[in-house]
């Protein structure tokens, strides 16, 4: 058997070359197709690095949410605190006002010109204590 060195003809040579082209055009659709992929691949890399960005400023919005939501529920316990506090002495005092409601309706009863006899009767006061209540807040003679 004899070997060939080269072509002896274009027929020869012909199916080599559409050989060696299709070679070369599936070779550069073969590295277009992973230009493509790898085009698409930065480009879901960016978004997931953009994604992880938001992520990490959600977390620390949630921080300061969370950091702010303690500081407001200590703010509202004290008030709430207060807020009792403040309770327990309008009640002590609306108690003490309640003692003194007497001599208040007796003020304005001797306002309306009752005398000392109606306070000592309607009122269950001493006679020196609407006495007292006449003198200080009875009509003045303007005469």
């Amino acid at each position: 058997m004899t070997r060939r060195t080269g072509w002896t003809s274009m027929s020869e040579f012909l199916p080599s070359l559409l050989n060696a082209v299709a070679m070369l055009l599936l070779a550069l659709s073969a590295w277009a197709v992973v230009a493509v992929i790898n085009k698409r691949l930065a480009a879901e890399r960016a978004r997931s690095d953009d994604l992880e960005q938001q992520l990490e400023l959600v977390r620390q919005s949630i921080r300061g949410l969370t950091t702010g939501a303690v500081g407001v529920d200590r703010r509202v316990n004290r008030l709430e605190a207060r807020e009792r506090l403040l309770t327990e002495r309008q009640e002590t005092y609306e108690i003490q006002n309640a003692e003194d409601q007497p001599y208040g309706h007796a003020i304005r009863l001797v306002q309306q010109g009752a005398g000392i006899g109606r306070l000592v009767q309607e009122l269950e006061l001493s006679e020196s204590e609407a006495d007292l209540i006449v003198r200080l807040h009875g009509q003045r003679d303007t005469a």
